[in-house]
């Protein structure tokens, strides 16, 4: 049988801290390394799920976690805040297993809660020195900032594969050359990835590890654990430099890799773990997945309002994991959808105003809704979009706000919606005719991987100038909109959803793009308004047509 892997999002104070788990029995926490994020545990997830409650989240600033309120947190500052996750999801005891950074935060969580850690299992202690600390802050952790023509892709597409011939990576020295697998063009694309989600934000984890070199406390470690260092892991040099371990600690070199080291862990689980109770960390009403085995769909009540009454939850539903910001209402509903192939709204792009509620979906194949198999079709989306309303007891009157190609979605809203849906407004709305959909299909960044990262660039200039030109138009003289240029960072964002789009950006935008949208708008029988009034924003002045259009056959409607 398959296993599940639920996620969601656990608030701590105005935080939301984003996690996977699977399984029941008891508890095994997985904390990853930096860059990364909890999705880099999918395979060790299902393979514990079977005997424990495994919980994967992602470290402050990672993945979809929020980060914490400190400029340059510490390992101690990321443990506890990895023990306010497991205080919020009712975890009382637990072992606990992390890699690297993950290694380091998972020590300091048995060092400060010995009694709560039933076992600890760290994949590669980093002993870093005072000398080593401050060498690699200055240079392994370059600020990462976008640039206008792209370079800073270039870059990164490189520092990444650097990392697996040197470490440091920067140091090219045959001292420090590294006899392991390099990365494959897949692998490569991934790790890049890992950094685009959270863009400068980067270093606050590496940073964290680097600024760690007191590790005497290993001597004081209380309960059971297993320090692995696997043979080819550039952290095997560090071995020596531990200090005198207790018994209760084992510091082991495992030549048989990954493999090896889950053995060595799956005796130690057993025997430590095998007194502890069994957890279930779904709580009564919370989500899971439609397809999975016992789950009935409702609301996941640990991911509440936070101080400003924003909730950031997870919605299973028939495609998938689907993310959403939503807000309180008394008296209607506005259903904010975003433009694909662009970033999601987030709390700070939404302003509440007077008494409705707010849902904001990150569509499909986007941010936190990324993770999901489903074509991106038009039925794939509408039915994600509406599975998020079930975030909003009751059967309020709904306003549909979309931005961009989302307006291709409003038609099929609105058939759903019924007599529920009051009025529609426009942001930037693409209404195309003739052959300007084939155009801008045609013209789409190629998803092909490139092993020296080209498609990074293509993705960067077809991003940057769909700003400058209407992306349905040949480039010319005519298609040039008389607009500044984009932000290095609004280009970047939005190159990250491209990018995490891949090969379903061209099928996702046929179907959004489709020729004919403002007259399947104009026959909805619902008032339709504009959001932005500039006609910069405006092709051919065709949205101010469609609401003139609407406002003579309809006097009344605003």
């Amino acid at each position: 049988m398959s296993v599940c892997i639920h996620r969601r999002f656990v608030r701590i104070g105005q935080r939301h801290v984003h996690l996977r788990h699977a399984g029941q029995g008891p508890v095994l926490v997985l904390l990853h390394q930096s860059p990364q994020n909890s999705r880099m545990w999918l395979d060790m997830i299902a393979r514990f799920a079977d005997r424990y409650t495994v919980i994967a989240p992602d470290t402050p600033g990672f993945g979809y976690s929020d980060p914490l309120d400190i400029a340059e947190p510490s390992i101690a500052d990321l443990a506890e805040a990895t023990v306010a996750v497991l205080d919020a999801s009712g975890i009382d005891r637990f072992a606990v297993f992390g890699m690297h950074t993950g290694g380091l935060v998972a020590a300091q969580v048995a060092a400060a809660c010995p009694e709560r850690v039933t076992a600890l299992v760290v994949d590669g202690y980093a002993a870093f020195t005072p000398a080593e600390s401050a060498i690699y802050g200055d240079r392994y952790l370059p600020p990462f900032v976008p640039a206008w023509d792209g370079s800073h892709l270039r870059w990164l597409w490189s520092r990444m594969r650097e990392q697996k011939y040197f470490f440091p990576w920067y140091d090219d020295r045959a001292e420090a050359a590294m006899a392991i697998d390099p990365h494959t063009t897949q692998s490569t694309h991934e790790a890049v990835m890992d950094v685009l989600e959270v863009g400068d934000a980067y270093r606050a984890g590496y940073g964290a590890a680097f600024r760690h070199i007191e590790h005497g406390f290993l001597s004081t470690l209380q309960p059971p654990s297993l320090l692995v260092f696997r043979r080819g892991d550039p952290l095997l040099a560090h071995l020596p430099r531990l200090p005198e371990l207790p018994a209760n600690v084992q510091a082991v070199v495992e030549e048989d890799g990954i493999a090896g080291m889950h053995a060595r862990m799956d005796a130690l689980l057993a025997d430590k773990l095998a007194d502890e109770a069994s957890v279930e960390l779904i709580a009564a009403g919370a989500e899971r997945s439609p397809h999975c085995a016992g789950g009935d769909a409702g609301r996941d009540p640990s991911g509440g309002p936070d101080g400003t009454g924003w909730s950031h939850r997870i919605v299973a539903c028939a495609v998938g994991d689907i993310a959403l910001w939503s807000h309180d209402g008394a008296d209607s509903l506005r259903l904010v959808l975003h433009a694909p192939g662009e970033r999601p709204l987030a709390p700070a792009d939404l302003a509440v105003a007077g008494t409705a509620a707010v849902v904001a979906p990150d569509l499909p194949g986007h941010g936190g809704s990324s993770e999901i198999d489903a074509d991106l079709d038009a039925g794939t989306m509408v039915s994600a979009i509406l599975a998020t309303l079930g975030s909003v007891p009751g059967q309020l009157p709904v306003t549909i706000e979309s931005h961009g190609a989302a307006a291709g979605y409003v038609p099929a809203l609105a058939a759903a919606l019924g007599e529920r849906l009051q009025r529609v407004v426009l942001h930037r709305p693409w209404l195309l005719e003739g052959d300007e959909t084939a155009t801008l299909l045609a013209q789409l960044p190629d998803p092909q991987l490139l092993r020296a990262g080209g498609h990074l660039d293509e993705t960067w200039q077809w991003e940057r100038e769909r700003h400058l030109m209407w992306p349905w138009l040949k480039p010319s003289a005519a298609a040039r909109r008389p607009v500044a240029a984009p932000t290095p960072a609004q280009v970047n964002d939005n190159v990250v959803e491209l990018l995490r789009l891949g090969e379903r950006c061209k099928p996702m935008f046929r179907e959004a793009a489709s020729p004919g949208l403002a007259a399947r708008l104009g026959a909805l029988g619902v008032p339709l308004a504009a959001g932005s009034s500039a006609s910069t924003d405006d092709y051919l002045g065709r949205a101010a047509a469609l609401l003139g259009e609407q406002s003579a056959t309809s006097p009344t409607h605003p």
